[in-house]
């Protein structure tokens, strides 16, 4: 089982990103992952890429709706070639809410948009040693278009963000993994495998080979309640977005998560917490000490591919979350053996 670590910084500088992500390789995780909320994320990968040696660097994720495929190929070719091969391209939908609030686009056929998207990126790669790339699709156009700049044609693994059937089911027919959102289940998970197995029987692909990351929100500290507190705080966060709400009604806890999101809506903080219970830490989070993560980590072993530690810095302080992240990081990082035993 690999480990990651995930941060959508927003308050944090480019060079402190960078520095972060130093020392969670240190820490011994395998991946470094960035979220697009608060920025693009071209220029902190560059840097973490230059920042770092040996650990993946991920996009995760990148939303679709407000970019260009050819932009995002290029993009994309440029850090495989700043990391020396260490990229891969995570893609995801973002909240309705947001995408047209914030970016002024309608959020309009989601699952035939990310579909032709990651059609496009694949060819605008492949273009650089095979023929001119085009393209007709029903969102989409290309005409003819080479990338150049590239010494070889760069092989970047494309993962899709999902969460509802469909999107897991064109996880499984086009892209080469599978992001989960931090709010899951073992139950869950298996349904995961089912869907992205529909997927991959339509492609004539082998579903063992599509790779699950998992998002996990994660807290590790000597002072357990702080702990708590935080994994707290980055499940009121999720509550607020659609899909979110979604799976956490799938598995059991649909009163508390419209109450918890009527209140962040209302910004009332210490009102949305206070209904995040024990049950919900103890299902969707890793928390509390680090020898707690330790032992709470072994139930995703056998289940998925990756766990990507996340914690959202949801009004507190982005750089606790980020070293509490790392602390977590270096104490299931240390426990592999056990873990893979």
């Amino acid at each position: 089982m690999n480990i990651g670590a995930a941060m959508a910084f927003g308050s944090t500088s480019v060079p402190e990103i960078a520095d972060w992500s130093r020392r969670a390789e240190d820490a011994g995780v395998d991946s470094v992952w960035l979220g697009e909320a608060w920025r693009e994320l071209a220029v902190p990968l560059t840097a973490v890429s230059l920042a770092t040696e040996r650990v993946r660097i991920a996009a995760g994720v990148q939303q679709i709706f407000p970019a260009n495929p050819i932009i995002t190929a290029l993009a994309a070719a440029q850090l495989q070639e700043t990391s020396r091969g260490r990229f891969a391209l995570g893609l995801g939908l973002g909240a309705p809410f947001v995408v047209e609030r914030w970016f002024g686009v309608p959020y309009e056929r989601p699952l035939q948009r990310m579909r032709e998207f990651v059609a496009v990126v694949r060819g605008a790669l492949a273009s650089r040693h095979g023929e001119p790339f085009s393209y007709t699709g029903e969102i989409f156009t290309i005409g003819r278009y080479r990338m150049r700049f590239a010494a070889e044609q760069p092989d970047v693994p494309i993962l899709i963000a999902a969460v509802g059937p469909r999107m897991l089911e064109l996880a499984g027919e086009v892209a080469d993994g599978v992001i989960l959102g931090a709010i899951h289940s073992s139950a869950y998970i298996e349904d995961v495998r089912r869907h992205l197995a529909i997927g991959a029987e339509r492609a004539g692909r082998d579903p063992a080979t599509i790779q699950i990351h998992a998002f996990v929100i994660c807290a590790a500290d000597a002072d357990r309640d702080r702990s708590l507190g935080l994994a707290r705080a980055s499940i009121a966060y999720s509550a607020q977005y659609p899909h979110y709400r979604r799976r956490l009604e799938e598995e059991g806890f649909g009163p508390e998560a419209a109450r918890i999101a009527a209140h962040v809506a209302a910004h009332e903080q210490e009102a949305a917490l206070a209904l995040v219970g024990e049950a919900m830490l103890e299902r969707f989070t890793i928390a509390g000490t680090a020898e707690e993560c330790r032992a709470q980590s072994v139930r995703f072993a056998a289940q998925v591919d990756e766990i990507v530690l996340t914690l959202v810095p949801f009004r507190i302080d982005e750089q606790e979350a980020a070293s509490r992240l790392l602390i977590a990081a270096a104490a299931l990082a240390g426990s592999r053996a056990t873990v893979q035993q």
